[in-house]
């Protein structure tokens, strides 16, 4: 009975670690270049249940009565990089990416990489992020000067048919590797290296939007939700079974 208990209680668990990755799925659903989450779980180790001190068997140790597991629990969170949509916004500032590859930016704690390609020129003329962080090129930090500006599908800007840069567009070889920090950046998990994304083609005047699909999050929402509801059933009429069994217990001691 309390392992049932225990079952319920770590699906309840589950449930509500889901639903929190769907409300921020949900959340940023109009947010550029965000991709969104899915969390994989999984099973306990299984153990076999044997009966013991049962008058009626006679093989020393026991007989299996089967395996048994101790519930679920959360395995990882898996990002889906697959493409948002694309919208014109007639920007110049605005880029975004057309198949695999990430804009390489430069933030005080190392290199970060991101999909959200909403720019601007800052005060010194440098292309950067709407947090303030540096754009970088094959070259480093990329100084434009103007926002009168053409980016070419290659990556390579030019101002006044003057090559100031090209974009340092790079991708991995297993997207697993990303881990998000927050304001759209990932960083590479273990030190994995980065390699240019030579397939990739920048678009200029356009945004990534985000890959969620909110009907599909919010379905996964009620189904979430139902499951916590059942296995919220399950603790409470355990919690009342194990009461009433104490009870019978003391009246019959």
């Amino acid at each position: 009975m309390v392992r049932g208990l225990y079952t319920a209680a770590t699906g309840m668990m589950v449930q509500r670690n889901k639903m929190d990755v769907l409300t921020n799925n949900l959340v940023n659903a109009e947010t550029t270049g965000f991709k969104k989450d899915t969390l994989v779980t999984t099973t306990f180790n299984e153990e076999i249940i044997k009966r013991l001190n049962d008058p009626s068997v006679k093989v020393y140790g026991g007989v299996d009565v089967g395996p048994y597991s101790y519930g679920t629990h959360v395995d990882e969170i898996v990002t889906d990089f697959s493409s948002g949509a694309f919208e014109g916004t007639g920007v110049s500032t605005d880029l975004a990416i057309t198949g695999d590859g990430f804009f390489t930016i430069e933030t005080e704690e190392g290199v970060r990489y991101t999909r959200s390609g909403n720019f601007s020129v800052d005060g010194n003329g440098y292309l950067v992020t709407a947090d303030g962080h540096y754009v970088l090129g094959t070259e480093g930090r990329i100084n434009i000067g103007t926002t009168e500006f053409e980016v070419l599908a290659n990556g390579v800007i030019n101002v006044d048919g003057r090559n100031v840069g090209r974009l340092r567009i790079e991708t991995f070889e297993d997207e697993g590797v990303l881990r998000k920090e927050g304001n759209n950046l990932y960083y590479a998990y273990g030190g994995a290296a980065a390699v240019p994304a030579n397939g990739a083609v920048v678009r200029q005047g356009m945004q990534e939007l985000s890959n969620v699909n909110v009907i599909d999050e919010i379905t996964d929402m009620i189904t979430v939700y139902r499951k916590y509801e059942a296995s919220q059933k399950i603790v409470s009429i355990t919690d009342e079974s194990l009461g009433l069994a104490v009870k019978l217990g003391s009246l019959g001691g």
